[in-house]
């Protein structure tokens, strides 16, 4: 079952509204919400409907106040103008490319390899940590330390796994949602 966002804590969602359009031009795109194959859908709370619908490899959601039509419809879209303007206009771009047929593409904020790794790495020694694993002990299965305990006090890896505990834990209790903005930071400043 997908996960629904509400538009203003995901920038994957995509708030649209019903217009009025003039069905001779050749530019508008009557679309069909409620028909799109595979749509998951769920009303939030009134009138708002929340869709969520998967073509080829990728995932789209959108969020309107009013039910959408059950026929064809020409939408806009709402961007406000807020620091993750550009995470929200790729997500429109990707959900227009696909109702129209087209790829995809590469989504521009995919974590660099090095970034997964190290969130893989964040993880697995926070779950050890809370197993009851000492950090040399994790430094030895994570980091590949082989040494002694004066080996131990001396090497750069005891810092390096403290602190992607240290890390671990922060996106745990609620760091988190700065990966839905990535790669922006958000402060609150």
């Amino acid at each position: 079952m997908p996960v629904f966002w509400i538009p203003e804590l995901s920038p994957d969602v995509i708030e649209l509204r019903t217009v009025l359009a003039d069905a001779d031009d050749p530019a508008v795109i009557p679309i069909n919400l409620a028909a799109l194959p595979d749509l998951v859908a769920r009303l939030d709370g009134g009138d708002a409907w929340h869709g969520f619908w998967r073509s080829d490899a990728a995932a789209h959601q959108f969020w309107l106040p009013t039910h959408p039509a059950d026929r064809p419809a020409t939408y806009v879209v709402i961007l406000p103008l807020d620091k993750l303007l550009e995470l929200r206009a790729e997500a429109v771009l990707r959900l227009w490319r696909a109702l129209v047929g087209r790829s995809g593409g590469k989504r521009g904020r995919d974590f660099p390899q090095q970034t997964r790794d190290r969130h893989i790495l964040m993880l697995r020694a926070l779950d050890g940590r809370a197993a009851g694993a000492s950090y040399r002990k994790l430094a030895e299965v994570l980091l590949r330390f082989r040494g002694r305990k004066a080996d131990w006090d001396n090497d750069p890896r005891k810092n390096q796994i403290r602190r992607l505990v240290a890390d671990g834990r922060y996106y745990v209790r609620g760091g988190y949602r700065e990966l839905l903005h990535y790669p922006f930071h958000l402060s609150n400043g």
